[in-house]
């Protein structure tokens, strides 16, 4: 830790509005161990503002994989914000361990946290998670759907196309029959869907 600057100090600067007091405090966290930042983050998913839960979500991912077990312990947090901002932390640091953890959240009791889940491992393409995302495509939350279409699209494995085409056909929500429609042609459906609304 720096003499210059406090833990609370710095946290204050690092949730800042102020986009040069933000700057310069980023480039402070070095000084700084992470178990000393990590809890403090941990609690910034815990304000009533979903300003500081998302900016504490982004120091998580700044911290990079050293955050993957204080995230992990969070995915089981009775919150479901915090939850969800585990959720999507994990999914932007991506990578086996990372996504590994994502699996069991797709079966959350909150809707939220299964489409956080599903989004982080489609942005990751994490395959080996793909039949327990396919399942989401009937989910009881149109989002969700749409999450899940969009991650199996996102991972390029055509052999979910008749899943999605299964789900889009009962699908009664416009907006995500659209996400399955894009998550097919991802999927070489190009022939076959087109939007005709």
């Amino acid at each position: 830790m720096t003499s210059e600057m406090s833990v609370a100090t710095l946290i204050a600067d690092l949730i800042s509005e102020d986009d040069t007091l933000r700057r310069s405090a980023e480039s402070s966290l070095v000084n700084f161990s992470f178990e000393t930042l990590l809890p403090e983050f941990s609690a910034l998913l815990r304000s009533p503002e979903k300003r500081i839960r998302n900016r504490g979500m982004e120091l998580f991912c700044c911290m990079g994989s050293v955050s993957i077990p204080s995230l992990a312990l969070l995915l089981s947090d009775d919150e479901w914000t915090v939850r969800y901002r585990a959720a999507e932390g994990l999914g932007i640091i991506g990578g086996d361990v990372a996504c590994s953890l994502l699996v069991p959240a797709l079966q959350d009791k909150r809707d939220h946290v299964r489409y956080m889940a599903a989004k982080g491992l489609g942005i990751s393409s994490y395959t080996q998670s793909a039949d327990a995302v396919s399942l989401l495509l009937e989910d009881e939350n149109e989002f969700v759907r749409a999450s899940a279409a969009r991650a199996l699209g996102q991972m390029n494995l055509a052999a979910y196309r008749p899943s999605i085409e299964k789900a889009l056909a009962r699908e009664t929500y416009e907006k995500t029959r659209v996400v399955m429609m894009e998550a097919l042609l991802c999927l070489g459906g190009k022939d076959r869907w087109s939007y005709d609304p």
